[in-house]
């Protein structure tokens, strides 16, 4: 072999498997849901195979052409917490049409910065941040996708579809999501604290859908007290039907999405979701309140146009914000939390004392023991409240407690979602 010869195949065979990069498979023609066929190798049926394998669906999520009015959407399904599917919702939405190809995305709104998690994804890991222009140079050839806040110069392409736009549902909006990959994604099994309106402008999504009422079968990763969200630890790619063997049993439906359609997820529903193609997609996210007002409805024009940057939304970004304020907990559910300690322990005045219990409940595991680093940490936290600083929080004050208070409050009792802007506007490696 010549010199020149054996220099190239020394450099071929020195390049590191991660530093081939392939082009994703873009398809989107997949089978769904899967056929369930009988096994006859003596192993359960759909041992190892992806989650949904092990048994036929019951049917399709309940499917709409019209988009119901918001008091319709309260009784017919919020309220119950029945998920649906909404065909052609957002289709009037400038995004529907120009976050159709990356070069618009990169020219608009490159320079914003977003969260990326792996590709499969794993509760564990913790996300990173970089802007739109980096991430879309090479998501179709790494291991990773978007799920972050949506920007806020984002959300004036995005828009409300009318089931959400008076009453209660509007007044309590929390936070908008931007997803964003390409190829292959899978999420765990899982359940978020809030509503979930979560609107497909481009690609692919299917969902398996599980009632609540079958957690205590799905191998649930221990949460702690005052969190509202939680997800299962089983492979979903790979289900152990030894290891997990109600899964055979467990009844579940399905909903493919297609661009311009939205799936309705009630708060504790668990979903696992699988994207195909180039996938773009919007979430709006609000509290899953008891009751629904819908006194200003009857005064508000539902059937008029309304991109999401003109409702109120309790967390946002904009450029040049240090974190991006993502799946921090709902600040109403904080009050809500406060205030019912205080029934608990029927007196009117919150006490440093008190809200130890709570803080321990959600930042420590249930075995941990507070430090004495904990208790600064709980005093700090619990001055944040005290801003009278008397020593003790009244009811009054807790009820009518400004929302950026509270969220200030959050912020300290949760890590953030994703890593924290260095002051010099760098990116944190990946």
């Amino acid at each position: 072999m010549s010199a020149f010869r054996a220099a190239i195949v020394f450099a071929v065979l020195s390049l590191s498997v991660s530093d081939i990069h392939f082009p994703k498979d873009m398809r989107t023609d997949v089978q769904f849901p899967p056929i369930v066929k009988r096994s006859d190798s003596g192993l359960p049926d759909g041992h190892l195979r992806p989650l949904g394998y092990q048994k036929k669906p019951e049917g399709r999520v309940k499917e709409y052409q019209e988009l119901l009015a918001p008091r319709e959407f309260w009784e017919q399904h919020v309220q119950h917490r029945v998920p649906l599917v909404y065909r052609q919702a957002v289709v009037k939405a400038p995004a529907f049409f120009k976050w159709q190809t990356d070069e618009y995305i990169r020219e608009k709104y490159g320079d914003l910065d977003v969260l990326i998690e792996k590709k499969v994804e794993s509760r564990g890991a913790q996300p990173q941040r970089m802007s739109l222009n980096d991430f879309l140079d090479s998501y179709e050839y790494e291991d990773w996708y978007v799920v972050s806040l949506l920007p806020d110069p984002m959300r004036e392409e995005m828009m409300v579809p009318r089931s959400l736009l008076c009453g209660t549902f509007r007044q309590h909006i929390l936070e908008s999501n931007l997803w964003i990959s390409a190829g292959g994604t899978s999420s765990v099994l899982h359940y978020d604290a809030d509503h979930n309106l979560h609107c497909l402008l481009s690609g692919r999504k299917d969902f398996i859908m599980i009632h609540p009422k079958y957690a205590d079968q799905l191998d649930l990763v221990e949460k702690k007290k005052f969190s509202g969200s939680g997800y299962s630890t089983m492979n979903m790619d790979m289900i152990n039907v030894f290891t997990n063997p109600h899964i055979s049993k467990i009844p579940w439906t399905w909903a493919t999405l297609r661009p311009g359609d939205c799936i309705f997820i009630p708060s504790g529903y668990f979903h696992q979701v699988r994207s195909y193609g180039r996938s773009v997609a919007g979430t709006i996210m609000w509290s899953p309140l008891p009751e629904f007002d819908d006194s200003d409805c009857a005064s508000t024009d539902i059937d008029q146009y309304t991109p999401l940057s003109q409702v109120n939304m309790m967390w946002t970004y904009k450029k040049g914000d240090k974190v991006i304020d993502m799946g921090y907990m709902n600040v109403e559910v904080l009050r809500q939390s406060l205030l019912r300690v205080l029934r608990e322990e029927n007196t009117t005045r919150l006490t440093a004392e008190m809200f130890s219990s709570m803080f321990k409940a959600a930042v420590l595991n249930e075995e941990e023991e507070m430090t004495e680093e904990d208790k600064e940490d709980m005093l700090e936290i619990f001055g944040l409240l005290d801003q009278k600083k008397k020593g003790s929080v009244s009811m009054e004050e807790i009820r009518n407690m400004d929302v950026e208070v509270l969220k200030n409050v959050a912020r300290h009792l949760d890590d953030p979602h994703g890593p924290v802007k260095d002051h010099d506007h760098t990116h944190d490696e990946l």
